[in-house]
């Protein structure tokens, strides 16, 4: 795919299909996230945890219920795989490095025909349970800040001709 399609296509998936996402694929997906910039080149203080396991997949909705108080809560939207960001770095660069490696994934899925979603906040409320953090195998001193799910969306997405986003303004200064 060319990149531009690759920016047209993608699109948040809040709706997945149960099939498995071949492993070579989530490597590629992980290795696009290697290439992402960092600030100073802190790579060390970034963790990637690549989740397959349902009974972690379950375990993260079930702590989206006990937030949210909604029986139905799954903020992975049936997605076979997740794939968490951590830092070691305290304060907003952690969460702006993360951010780098997951926006390289999640073009990444695109271009591989996967459907993917940013998910943040039941990572943030994850990054709180000590359950989560040991089956996560997260290392000590790491904190998780956000993740990728990715999988089969259940209905295929068309390449936007038009931005969706007609709300940011952009001034150009000659």
């Amino acid at each position: 795919m060319q990149f531009t399609d690759v920016l047209k296509t993608r699109v948040s998936t809040r709706s997945f299909d149960s099939r498995p996402v071949p492993d070579g694929a989530v490597k590629s997906i992980v290795d696009a996230a290697l290439y992402a910039p960092v600030g100073m080149h802190r790579y060390e203080t970034l963790h990637l945890t690549v989740i397959k396991n349902p009974y972690i997949l379950d375990y993260l909705r079930t702590l989206a219920v006990k937030a949210t108080g909604d029986e139905k809560a799954d903020p992975l939207h049936g997605a076979p795989v997740l794939i968490v960001v951590s830092t070691s770095l305290k304060g907003e660069i952690g969460a702006l490095n993360a951010s780098c490696l997951i926006e390289n994934m999640l073009l990444a899925a695109t271009d591989l025909g996967l459907a993917n979603l940013y998910v943040r906040g039941i990572i943030a409320d994850a990054a709180k349970d000590a359950d989560f953090l040991s089956l996560a195998k997260i290392p000590a001193g790491f904190t998780p800040v956000a993740s990728v799910a990715v999988g089969y969306a259940l209905s295929p997405t068309e390449p936007r001709e038009i931005p969706k986003n007609d709300v940011t303004k952009v001034d150009y200064l000659y």
